[in-house]
């Protein structure tokens, strides 16, 4: 009986883990491992957004792509993530300058994760408000099913981060 309800307990993890669905990628400067949640898209109305969570052995890249907008981002342009529990995280533009509501925040794959990474895999985002080149601001609540979306992405990114981290190559 002890057994069996060990068993019950450790159910939901099983399922979880079942949910991850990475595409495998190479880099294709260095043919390097990449794995990419590939887009999501998450919102609705003028609040609708794709989302890209990419990791290689370097870095874990957010990739947001906003739906139909000519939001200008450059490298001082800003997001600032609001969480459930009112905590705030700020992050700048890793991206190219562009027009066309492309907005990468960039962490680096190490050992110790940075904070604000870990907040995303931990923490519901509770609104998203973009920050473009010209000062204008666009703010994104997200509905319940897309804060456990980005939850359950970043958490299957971060499962892989420490393979991804090994260096495979070898001289010949």
């Amino acid at each position: 009986m002890k057994y069996l309800s060990f068993l019950f307990i450790l159910l939901p993890y099983f399922i979880n883990a079942q949910d991850c669905t990475l595409k495998n990628e190479k880099d294709r400067f260095n043919q390097d491992p990449r794995l990419t949640t590939g887009f999501i898209t998450l919102g609705a109305g003028n609040d609708k957004f794709l989302l890209s969570v990419s990791a290689d052995k370097k870095e874990v890249d957010y990739f947001l792509v906003l739906d139909n907008s000519t939001m200008c981002f450059n490298d001082y342009s800003r997001v600032l993530v609001t969480y459930d529990t009112k905590q705030k995280g700020n992050f700048k533009n890793g991206g190219t300058t562009n027009c066309k509501g492309y907005f990468h925040f960039i962490f680096p794959n190490q050992e110790n994760l940075n904070a604000n990474l870990t907040n995303l895999s931990q923490k519901k985002i509770a609104t998203i408000q973009f920050t473009d080149t010209g000062n204008n601001k666009k703010i994104i609540t997200l509905r319940p099913e897309d804060q456990e979306t980005i939850i359950k992405l970043t958490t299957c990114v971060l499962a892989e981060l420490e393979k991804l981290r090994i260096d495979t190559w070898k001289p010949k």
